[in-house]
């Protein structure tokens, strides 16, 4: 009702205020009570899905009316294990790679629901097909060079020549007094057996760990806190994943997949719009069916993991609820929700966008998405090195060539 006088321009508009707030809505969660946190993936996913359902009201305001079509539950179902597993991936993977691999699959995904499926009009498919190959190019780029160097740091006396090096940071806690927490990041292993009595100072005494920064995006909410003294048995750790018993995968391999899952599952969670537009749904009108069913299959998610601890410990009705991973509300409320706030902006954004400009522009083009996380971790968090941002912003140049290209192609 309210974008009854809009054209494609609103779409284009919505694409870019998508990406904006997509690429932005995991700095506020960079503080570091979260960092400290070893969070569930579903947990993560659990506060996006609350803040999408809370705000999706707000579309009433415009004039929108109340209607729910069936559609949102279908994009729920492809949205919620989607970005469960997209989490994981980062977990596992590691942001630069999880992240480029299923924006790039969203973009072919995309691609291939709305020129191929859904018949959308473009000026010329082999066009299209070029401006989409631009675009994965340049995404690929730009998650080969988000990561930052290896670093050299002096620990005492010693020049640390690891992958990653090790900093002592003292942070003020609010249930222990004035604790300090040790942040360590793995050295190589040579060093790791040989200085690690240094940094224990009890050698009965385990302090709490955080995860070291982020890269960029939400990683501060998502990284593991693998941060054993003994390289060798992460190492082990890593390849102990067994699948049904025939063969083992390492973390990151398992990490890559739930990306591609994250790419090809949850990166079609707007196809239902397409049909559900058919019946008047569509725009605005939509979020609340989509907000709503993503709660109702998220609420779902946890019936079925509460189901999965009550036989894991034999009826323990109790036990199997204090199994349940913990939603740290009083550390994540503040964060967590204006995280979500974001994420549920850049989704109405992302619903206009593919409203207007079709499955195959419109979601395509949000994904530039991982352009204003790269901007947000070189220009804020310091996180790209200086010998890789020309490098990155080449792949970015690239990626915003395929973006034009893109719109260009699609037909009026």
């Amino acid at each position: 009702m309210i974008l009854d006088k809009c054209t494609d321009a609103c779409g284009y508009v919505a694409a870019v205020a998508a990406a904006i707030c997509l690429g932005s809505f995991g700095v506020p969660a960079k503080s570091k009570v979260v960092t400290r946190l070893d969070a569930d993936p579903m947990v993560i996913q659990t506060y996006k899905s609350t803040m999408a359902f809370l705000t999706c009201w707000l579309v009433v305001l415009s004039g929108e009316p109340i209607k729910f079509t069936s559609w949102g539950i279908v994009s729920g179902i492809f949205w919620v294990p989607g970005g469960v597993a997209g989490i994981y991936a980062i977990r596992n993977a590691g942001l630069a790679i999880a992240v480029g691999t299923w924006s790039s699959i969203i973009v072919l995904t995309s691609f291939f629901w709305g020129i191929g499926v859904f018949e959308e009009r473009v000026r010329s498919e082999l066009g299209a097909c070029g401006a989409c190959l631009t675009l994965v190019a340049g995404l690929i780029g730009m998650s080969r060079y988000s990561k930052p160097p290896n670093r050299i740091k002096e620990v005492g006396g010693d020049r640390k020549d690891g992958a990653l090096y090790e900093e002592i940071t003292r942070v003020s806690s609010t249930s222990d007094s004035d604790a300090d927490i040790i942040s360590k990041r793995t050295l190589s292993k040579k060093d790791s057996r040989g200085g690690s009595d240094a940094v224990n100072t009890d050698n009965n005494q385990t302090k709490p760990q955080s995860p070291p920064r982020a890269f960029l995006e939400i990683e501060t909410l998502l990284q593991d806190d693998d941060t054993d003294d003994d390289t060798e048995t992460q190492q082990k750790n890593q390849k102990s994943i067994s699948i049904i018993g025939q063969f083992t995968l390492t973390r990151r391999q398992m990490g890559i997949i739930a990306a591609m899952f994250n790419g090809l599952w949850g990166g079609t969670n707007l196809v239902p719009l397409h049909y559900a537009s058919h019946e008047g749904f569509g725009g605005p009108m939509y979020v609340i069916s989509f907000a709503c069913g993503s709660m109702l299959v998220t609420i779902a998610l946890w019936a079925i993991r509460f189901v999965y601890e009550l036989y894991r410990l034999d009826g323990a009705v109790l036990k199997a609820f204090h199994a349940l991973p913990p939603l740290y509300i009083r550390q994540m409320w503040i964060p967590g929700s204006l995280s979500g706030i974001l994420w549920s902006a850049g989704n109405f954004m992302c619903i206009i966008a593919v409203t207007f400009l079709g499955q195959g522009v419109g979601y395509s083009f949000t994904q530039a998405s991982m352009l204003i996380s790269g901007l947000w971790g070189i220009f804020y968090f310091n996180e790209i090195g200086q010998d890789m941002i020309n490098r990155w912003l080449a792949s970015a140049v690239l990626a915003l060539c395929g973006i034009l290209w893109l719109s260009y192609e699609h037909a009026a």
